[in-house]
């Protein structure tokens, strides 16, 4: 029987969890999601949306499973013209694979699909016949059958802004070297570290507290706009609530500063949802300069271990 995760905001995490256990490995998402650096940091997407992520899903993916010791086969094709379906059908028969990114305004089994066009998701494909693919979603639809027509444009994921290539997926997992939790841990600080200093020389706009206080003038100043409403309501505090607390817990026996500040960054982000489910956009505004100040404190703390 083949486990079941499911929560929609830790979409690629949850699905390499099922993918791992899939070969009798237990790591829990929430370790995963750590570990694949994606709710590290901040950053401003095109000049005005704020986003807690300075990497790709994609990427973090690949990132956790060296971090564990873990390998995988990462397909992608640069053209959409050659159909996958095949060897993935055959893939699919050794061992379950992740899929993604998905444009999940394709994904037709989703009740709300229509208004989620653009939105990237991943699920664990299990299953493929000459009609349908099966898929346990981590957005709370396990067993879940998609027309192979239907899911074939989900996957090529036109309107991902960071997709690479076409119908990318992970198969055929294995444990390359063992390691025990304090070497996994060391990997990651080393990795944290590396992704901060590499945003940083990679120069691609405002990132860290620069990105929050500029997020925050926003609010304070307006306009709202709906998709302002819709991305810090129901995406933005929400999760990045979620992700520092897994932060909190993955470094409160070994670095207890960087514990705390992830602890009252996640209390700042949870106010931040408050605040914004009821409208109140100069309160605000404010948080968010509270939250610039403790990213700031998080990134000096982490950059000194081993310094």
């Amino acid at each position: 029987m083949l486990m079941y995760i499911g929560n929609g905001h830790y979409c690629y995490s949850n699905s390499t969890t099922m993918f791992l256990s899939s070969i009798g490995e237990n790591v829990s998402p929430q370790l995963v999601e750590v570990l694949t650096g994606v709710g590290l940091g901040a950053m401003l997407e095109n000049e005005k949306t704020l986003f807690f992520s300075m990497r790709d899903p994609d990427d973090g993916i690949n990132y956790a499973l060296n971090i564990l010791g873990f390998a995988a086969e990462e397909h992608q094709q640069a053209s959409y013209l050659d159909d996958p379906c095949t060897f993935l059908k055959k893939q699919m028969k050794q061992n379950p694979v992740i899929l993604g990114p998905l444009d999940m305004g394709e994904l037709t089994y989703h009740p709300n699909h229509k208004n989620l066009n653009g939105a990237d998701h991943y699920v664990l494909g299990y299953q493929m016949d000459n009609e349908n693919i099966y898929v346990h979603d981590p957005a709370g639809i396990p067993y879940v059958p998609l027309a192979l027509d239907q899911f074939r444009k989900a996957w090529m994921a036109e309107n991902i802004p960071y997709r690479k290539g076409y119908y990318k997926y992970w198969s055929s997992p294995k444990k390359v070297v063992p390691l025990d939790k304090n070497e996994v841990y060391e990997r990651a600080i080393n990795y944290f570290q590396r992704t901060y200093l590499e945003i940083e020389e990679a120069d691609i706009g405002l990132t860290g507290r620069e990105a929050i206080c500029y997020y925050a003038n926003q609010l304070q100043n307006g306009p709202i706009t709906a998709e302002i409403i819709g991305h810090t309501t129901f995406f933005l505090f929400q999760l990045g609530a979620r992700r520092a607390n897994d932060y909190a817990i993955f470094f409160k026996d070994r670095h207890t500063n960087l514990s705390t500040l992830k602890t009252n960054q996640a209390k700042v982000l949870g106010v931040c949802h408050s605040m914004s489910v009821n409208n109140d956009w100069l309160g605000l505004s404010k948080e968010l300069r509270k939250l610039a100040e403790i990213e700031e404190n998080f990134r000096l703390e982490l950059l000194k271990i081993g310094r």
